[in-house]
């Protein structure tokens, strides 16, 4: 009987396995597709804090970026750089695979191609009933199971677990591109309603290339094909390859229980991603860790209760819980502006002191302590409060979900913030 079992090969599913397998623990993990790394649902651009953070292989890394572009619906840019390597654009399938392969060679166990179809909690172990892709089933046992299934969530509901019920919808597609080593962000509520349009460049096989994507509330593909046609993309793409669509809800809110008898949840599964942008890569890990640390306390005391699982919960709320809330709020106040109104923040965070503000206070994977930063501004709540006047009761009561409906997670007041 394995120690842990655990449904899903992406990062968070990987990562949680080679902790536990360093750790001197028996693991398998079941991945339902039969290639490691396909199909490919994620940007794969993370800052360099997960590479000094994480025991993470580097061999997928394509590019390292240091400078991007902000745009405004009225063309307004916004230039940022670094001098210093910030952020790393990933082979995601590329990199998927080097973590697979460092899990089994710290000892886990890997099935690809094995679906799982069912668990069911008996009082002593997990059993899951896994299928290939040529109809073989097959009964596995383990002391605990985790969750690592992404945004996909059959077997929550077949295990009375609650599901995320927000979500933004990603797509995109790879392109051959013009030569250049910026980051461009778009907003407005044509290009990406409630959300934003990227282009990441890279390099593969010594052909430059780019990843083009939406992050909308509705309707991402069909918003990316515009984005496509936009003066700022259709230009710049070169003849040649052309990758297919890669698209995928994103959750930005958090379930309510993480644990139960037997069982923790990790990364999108738990619906832990960043509200702010939809990433989800640093949380991911970040939940890994911490469910392996606590499921190897579980499994030395022999208690597999949600009692004794518990710590997770308690741990990722510790490390995310007021950073997430804060993006929560983030987005839903930025999901409402209109055009104009986001025209206004950019001409108000270009000037000083609001740009000295966010050099000092920005951050890609920690956005807490900007948005407080930006909240305790009189120019920003002028700001704020103006938005809200004009969009009145629609913005109130988006709000007050995030304000009130959070599940156990508070962000701190500003007196709290700044001790």
């Amino acid at each position: 009987m394995y120690d842990a079992l655990i449904i899903g090969g992406g990062p968070a599913g990987l990562y949680a396995a080679y902790c536990l397998a360093k750790a001197g623990r028996r693991v398998a993990v079941f991945e339902e597709h039969p290639e490691i790394g396909t199909p490919v649902h994620c940007t794969g651009l993370v800052a360099t804090e997960c590479f000094t953070r994480f025991e993470l292989p580097t061999q997928a890394n394509q590019a390292m970026l240091r400078r991007a572009r902000f745009h405004a619906p009225g063309g307004h840019v916004l230039a940022v750089a670094s001098d210093q390597d910030e952020t790393v654009v990933l082979d995601r399938a590329a990199f998927d695979r080097a973590l697979a392969e460092q899990a089994q060679a710290a000892g886990a166990e890997l099935f690809a191609g094995h679906r799982v179809e069912a668990l069911r909690r008996l009082r002593k172990r997990l059993v899951a009933r896994t299928v290939t892709g040529t109809g073989i089933e097959r009964l596995v046992s383990g002391h605990l199971g985790i969750l690592a299934t992404g945004a996909s969530y059959g077997l929550h509901r077949g295990l009375g677990l609650q599901v995320p019920t927000r979500f933004v919808y990603g797509a995109q597609v790879e392109v051959v591109f013009e030569a250049t080593a910026e980051v461009e962000v778009c907003f407005g509520n044509e290009v990406a309603p409630g959300s934003f349009a990227w282009v990441v460049p890279f390099t593969r096989h010594g052909v430059t290339m780019a990843k083009i994507g939406v992050l909308a509330s509705r309707e991402a593909p069909q918003y990316l094909a515009r984005f496509l046609e936009s003066p700022l993309v259709a230009s710049r793409v070169r003849p040649g390859w052309m990758g297919p669509y890669q698209r995928r809800p994103i959750p930005v809110w958090p379930l309510a229980e993480t644990v139960g008898d037997r069982l923790l949840v990790i990364g999108d599964a738990a619906g832990l991603a960043k509200p702010t942008t939809g990433g989800g890569v640093y949380y991911s890990l970040l939940s890994a860790e911490l469910a392996a640390d606590t499921a190897c306390r579980a499994l030395a005391a022999g208690d597999g209760s949600a009692k004794a699982l518990r710590r997770y919960q308690t741990d990722w709320r510790a490390a995310l819980g007021s950073e997430i809330r804060a993006g929560a709020l983030f987005r839903t106040v930025a999901s409402h502006l209109s055009d104009a109104q986001i025209d206004e923040a950019f001409q108000l965070i270009t000037g000083e002191p609001m740009a000295g503000l966010i050099r000092d206070h920005a951050s890609f994977n920690w956005h807490k302590e900007l948005i407080l930063a930006l909240w305790r501004s009189a120019a920003m709540r002028g700001f704020l409060w103006r938005a809200l006047m004009r969009r009145g009761g629609r913005m109130i009561g988006a709000l007050r979900p995030s304000m009130n409906g959070y599940p156990g997670v508070k962000l701190p007041d500003e007196r709290a913030a700044t001790d």
